[in-house]
């Protein structure tokens, strides 16, 4: 029995270790250009090339871990009549679960105000997240293994939110803030528009790159859930909504 334990944690520790080198040297789609938001950004989308698919492998944003510890990270696309970011940096494989980002340079050009911005931040340690043979998610972490885990989890469900919700966002806006802070215009939120005097801030993401998605518990009553989103662009007048999803979903961490 001991042994067959001890095979099991070996196959585990070796299959994390392999998929951990499969990150280098090999081109991968990314959610988000690395540096391009150091604020509102913690946790980034990558999906391994379909090489077969020329138009996908060539074009739109793209990272690469090259073997020597630099990364770069870019945006193409066919038309010229575009914004392209663009940022260099270095990594840092921490253990087989996690890897720390840094980025030195990051600029822009295009159809939008040109960058050149010598960054030199260290973006910290981010938990590698394996949801599927093609695609990992890189999440923020703050080095407790057991916090990962429940960030995989509480991303999943907001996953869930935005495949429920779609494009739709921008239409539950219904509360308008000065405040700039998410926690605090959450805070505001739920003190003017319910009725619920414990809750806590589980996780939040963004949804293109115009909202932040919240998940939040209700302390009051075991299991109730629901969703926070914050409109950041000045376009949405920084308003701010309410969502619960209709149907309850499994995320990839659920038994």
């Amino acid at each position: 029995m001991k042994k067959k334990i001890l095979l099991h944690l070996v196959i585990i520790i070796l299959s994390s270790s392999i998929y951990s080198q499969n990150l280098l040297n090999e081109y991968w789609n990314i959610s988000e250009i690395i540096g391009q938001d150091t604020i509102n950004t913690g946790e980034f989308t990558l999906q391994r090339k379909d090489k077969t698919d020329q138009y996908y492998s060539r074009y739109g944003m793209k990272i690469i871990f090259n073997k020597d510890n630099s990364l770069a990270c870019n945006y193409s696309a066919p038309c010229g009549n575009d914004c392209f970011p663009s940022s260099i940096g270095t990594y840092k494989m921490i253990d087989q679960k996690h890897i720390n980002l840094f980025v030195k340079e990051f600029q822009q050009f295009g159809d939008c105000e040109s960058k050149n911005i010598k960054l030199d931040l260290n973006l910290g340690n981010y938990y590698i997240s394996k949801q599927s043979d093609k695609t990992i998610k890189l999440i923020k972490s703050n080095g407790d293994l057991s916090q990962d885990k429940l960030n995989e989890k509480y991303s999943g469900l907001i996953d869930n939110y935005i495949e429920e919700i779609g494009n739709g966002s921008s239409s539950l806006l219904n509360f308008k803030t000065r405040l700039r802070d998410n926690d605090q215009r959450i805070k505001e939120y739920i003190k003017m528009k319910m009725e619920i005097e414990n809750y806590k801030i589980l996780y939040t993401k963004k949804q293109d790159g115009i909202f932040l998605v919240s998940l939040i518990k209700n302390e009051n009553i075991k299991d109730d859930y629901f969703y926070i989103i914050n409109a950041f662009h000045n376009n949405y007048e920084y308003q701010v909504g309410y969502y619960k999803l209709k149907r309850k979903k499994r995320t990839n961490n659920e038994d």
